[in-house]
């Protein structure tokens, strides 16, 4: 064995020394800008804030943006339901028929609800169709009107909120009877409307609805109208 050998064995031989651990002590702690402690406290504080006001001026925010919402699309519904009467010419003598005896005495009305079924049918698609294409997607609440101050009522920059209508639209006709002089009477046929509307604000949505009744048809009756007489088939009075 060479003389390189026997030193390679020797060192392989000999036990290998370990390094004892060096103590460093505790790092340097850990400085935090000022500036990012002042915007951190910031950021709590105007959490806090937006919290409470939150909490506070949310139920005055839905009460006036339902009201909004509700004259709008009321406003919509109305004007489908009068252009939609307005183009098909509609009378009273197309849903209503006066029968009356010899004497002229009026001993019955009778109503067409097969044409009433289908003039509600159109007007409800009219009013669908109205209020799919109408710009209601955005109500705008002033900040303003929050404040129960008259001289801010209706400033300030506006909030937007989204109104939109979920589920079908009920429409209902509906018999109205009243005096309109002597042996006179005054007969209306209503179109009573309702539709379900959601508002969609921030941190949640708020449900509401839209309630209107327009004139579809009305008469003057010249004689006595029974009160066995004041129930229309199918209409409600």
């Amino acid at each position: 064995m060479g003389p390189w050998r026997r030193e390679l064995v020797r060192s392989m031989r000999r036990p290998m020394r370990r390094r004892r651990p060096v103590w460093t002590g505790p790092g340097p702690a850990l400085k935090i800008p000022p500036a990012l402690v002042t915007l951190a406290v910031a950021l709590v504080v105007a959490g806090s804030i937006i919290a409470l006001l939150e909490n506070r001026l949310r139920p005055v925010v839905a009460e006036i943006a339902a009201a909004r919402a509700q004259n709008t699309m009321t406003a919509v519904v109305e004007h489908a339901i009068t252009a939609g009467l307005a183009a098909r010419e509609v009378s009273y003598a197309d849903f209503v028929t006066i029968q009356r005896d010899e004497s002229g005495a009026i001993t019955a009305l009778t109503t067409d609800m097969a044409k009433m079924n289908l003039l509600r049918s159109e007007l409800t698609a009219a009013i669908l169709e109205a209020l799919e294409e109408a710009d209601v997607s955005a109500i705008q609440v002033p900040l303003g009107s929050l404040f129960d101050l008259e001289p801010l009522w209706a400033k300030g920059p506006a909030l937007k909120t989204r109104a939109i209508t979920v589920g079908t639209v009920r429409a209902e006709f509906e018999s109205q009877l009243t005096s309109a002089g002597v042996n006179q009477t005054l007969h209306r046929i209503w179109m009573e409307v309702e539709a379900p509307i959601t508002l969609l604000l921030p941190g949640g949505e708020v449900e509401t609805s839209l309630h209107t009744q327009l004139c579809v048809a009305e008469t003057v009756i010249v004689g006595r109208v029974p009160d066995t007489y004041l129930q229309l088939d199918g209409v409600k009075s």
